[in-house]
């Protein structure tokens, strides 16, 4: 479940431990555009709430944070889905996200996480190159991810603690 980035860093705040205990191996941090002059594009290609119920106020002026993790109710096998619809592990919620876009899985012998594009038709896109259908690629801390119009930054747990402190930094 999608959470505002300003709930993690209260959790952060209050026991540093427990909260790095207790995070997923890998996020995904939406951060919409601070720019009012690119609005008009941003109109066409807003993230919206999962609900959908009326305009979109999750992420609306703050980042966002999706877990990337297998939900119980997902029976795909791979990995964990990414799409539009709410039968994925990560719902993104945007016409330009395919149903089933693409798919998150360990990668046992690097000790990290895979990203594979499942032949979505808007593409799965890595730093500005777009994926192959179905070739894993590993990813790095940090990187820009895009699925369809929608830019996300992928960072795994330690990549998203020093995020935190850098972002809390005075």
């Amino acid at each position: 479940m999608p959470e505002l980035l300003s709930a993690h860093v209260s959790r952060y705040l209050r026991n540093r431990g427990e909260f790095e205990r207790q995070l997923p191996p890998g996020m995904l941090v939406f951060s919409p555009s601070p720019t009012p002059e690119s609005l008009s594009e941003q109109e066409e290609y807003r993230l919206k709430t999962v609900t959908n119920a009326g305009p979109p106020t999750l992420g609306a002026d703050e980042p966002v944070v999706f877990p990337v993790v297998k939900s119980r109710t997902n029976a795909f096998g791979r990995g964990i889905t990414v799409g539009r619809t709410g039968n994925n592990d990560v719902v993104l919620d945007d016409g330009s996200v395919s149903r089933f876009h693409a798919w998150f899985a360990r990668d046992e012998a690097q000790a990290g996480i895979l990203l594979t594009d499942a032949g979505s038709k808007n593409g799965s896109w890595l730093g500005g190159v777009r994926l192959s259908p179905r070739k894993p690629v590993l990813l790095e801390d940090g990187v820009r991810l895009r699925f369809g119009q929608v830019e996300l930054a992928f960072y795994t747990a330690s990549g998203f603690v020093r995020m935190l402190a850098i972002r809390m930094a005075p």
